[in-house]
């Protein structure tokens, strides 16, 4: 838990200073790779993935950010959601926008908390963070990560319904 606070105060660290993105072309297997392991992850921890990657071309944008966004949405959905949960990802492309949305049937979040759920160090539950290891770094990183590729990310739940967060970027560099 120690390690990973220090990595993600020290990923906020670089983007306050300036971080460059590392624009390069990403082929659409290379969300099918991400995803086959959530599903391998899900699978033992007793949840289900459902995934529908409808990325069909090759985008910009920076992969390894992409990738950490993906992990830390995904994540949550797998802290926050009971055992025998289902967790859906989606990934679309519509023009020079992608989306990546990460949807569970868990907890759900109130409308008081929806307002502050990116801001750093910010947890819903404390003690059920505490349990599970959350530092309330992962959604202020996922939201800097869709920022920097000019970007939102939202949020859709309803307590008891479970959560969808959606980010939605911009293809960056290019034609």
């Amino acid at each position: 838990n120690m390690r990973m606070l220090t990595t993600n105060l020290l990923n906020l660290a670089r983007r306050d200073d300036g971080f460059k993105l590392d624009i390069v072309e990403v082929p659409p297997s290379y969300f099918d790779e991400i995803f086959e392991n959530y599903m391998m992850i899900a699978d033992e921890n007793g949840k289900t993935v459902t995934v529908n990657n409808l990325i069909d071309q090759p985008i910009r944008t920076d992969k390894v950010l992409v990738k950490q966004l993906l992990t830390i949405l995904f994540d949550n959905a797998m802290k926050y959601t009971e055992e025998d949960g289902a967790i859906q990802v989606t990934a679309n492309i519509k023009d020079k926008l992608v989306y990546f949305t990460v949807a569970d049937n868990g907890l759900g979040i109130s409308d008081s908390d929806k307002k502050k759920i990116f801001d750093r160090f910010y947890r819903v539950d404390r003690a059920r963070s505490r349990d599970s290891g959350g530092n309330g770094l992962g959604l202020a990183i996922a939201r800097d990560i869709v920022n920097l590729h000019d970007g939102e990310l939202y949020i859709e739940s309803k307590i008891g319904e479970g959560a969808a967060f959606t980010g939605m970027m911009r293809q960056l560099g290019g034609s």
